[in-house]
């Protein structure tokens, strides 16, 4: 297994590791719900080193990013951030990125763990008659995720970073813990609001130890892959390998909003315009599940003693305190209250309903 540069620190902290996508990751350090609710209500440190990072710059890189991605890169002010799909001819999504805007100067790709090297031939496949230079940032650099509304106090605290200038998906370089040139951007995977940071390699366990000290005094502490998937689908965002797939569109996935039809070609476009020109035959829906059993990934959702889909991702969401769900069913039933079961065996069916996404969103400051 692949390992961070913080594998140490989190042996230190006692944490749970398993292996993630490849890589020898903290799941859990005291448990799920605790480091959940830490999140929402104080702050949790992250290890996401494992996410690649790759820069692209050269005279056609405008041009080139704007090919590989269904959002739009062109119009895109220097500090500016963007979340995208990488998707294949038939407009399947590869991976959903996030793209990172430095101007002229060029544009940074964080991709998924289990994706790196995917998405790396992708490129190289797809750079041919570009004049543009594409490296691999990964495994020189570390990232740290500082996430829950504790982190704007601990950001003050050991940087000179202005939290109030540095607006959501935005992205600046800036001096924290005495080192220069960190990147410090304004995103996350929780649903809260926090900053990802990113730093030498060499800097990421002192990073850790320092932040950790900052944050505890207000309720900070480290939190792993567990709670981040229960963060994540409260606040109905995609992970891929479940709601995102290379045989599932962004439009069935409901992420329109990261798709520009009305931009010049990119890989895909053409199937994608002839889906929405079509309609959608199935829909990604949000279900409240009655009962206790939590619903697997793969598991059949039935409609009238029919099967009708299946099941992206369950949990029991520790905040909003119900079993929730993520599911693909026709697109024709996928309207806010409909009914459907959820077939755990032959003989045992659980009792769900569609119910708007996301599950929980952040209380917005008075």
């Amino acid at each position: 297994m692949r390992e961070t540069p913080l594998k140490a620190e989190h042996e230190k902290l006692g944490a749970r590791m398993v292996d993630f996508a490849g890589w020898y990751m903290p799941v859990t350090y005291t448990n799920i719900k605790e480091e959940h609710v830490r999140v929402r209500t104080k702050m949790g440190l992250f290890d996401v080193s494992h996410m690649g990072r790759y820069w692209v710059s050269g005279k056609d890189q405008l041009k080139f990013v704007d090919k590989v991605i269904t959002n739009s890169r062109a119009d895109m002010e220097p500090g500016r951030i963007r979340y995208s799909l990488v998707c294949n001819g038939q407009g399947g999504v590869l991976d959903d990125v996030l793209v990172y805007s430095a101007g002229d100067e060029g544009t940074m790709f964080v991709v998924n763990a289990g994706n790196r090297d995917k998405i790396w031939k992708w490129f190289e496949k797809e750079r041919k008659g570009f004049v543009l230079d594409i490296k691999d940032m990964s495994e020189d650099f570390a990232m740290i995720a500082m996430q829950g509304p504790a982190s704007v106090q601990v950001l003050a605290k050991i940087s000179n970073v202005d939290h109030k200038a540095l607006k959501y998906y935005r992205f600046t370089r800036g001096t924290v813990l005495g080192e220069t040139d960190v990147i410090v951007s304004r995103t996350g995977y929780t649903g809260e609001d926090g900053f990802e940071l990113i730093m030498a390699k060499d800097k990421a366990a002192h990073f850790w130890r320092e932040i950790l000290g900052v944050s505890a005094s207000l309720g900070g502490g480290p939190a792993g892959l567990g709670c981040r998937d229960t963060l994540r689908l409260e606040a109905g965002m995609p992970l891929y390998g479940h709601e995102l797939e290379e045989t599932i569109t962004p439009l069935e996935a409901g992420l329109d909003w990261g798709v520009r039809l009305d931009k010049a070609e990119f890989i895909g476009k053409a199937a994608l315009d002839e889906q929405k020109k079509n309609g959608l035959k199935v829909k990604l829906v949000g279900l409240n599940v009655a009962g206790k059993r939590i619903p697997r990934q793969g598991q059949e959702i039935v409609k009238d003693n029919k099967v009708v889909g299946k099941i992206a991702s369950g949990t029991l969401g520790p905040w909003v305190e119900a079993v929730i769900a993520t599911g693909f069913v026709p697109a024709a039933q996928a309207n806010v209250g409909n009914k459907f079961q959820i077939k755990l065996k032959e003989d045992q069916m659980l009792d769900a309903m569609v119910v708007p996404l996301p599950f929980y969103t952040r209380p917005k400051k008075k």
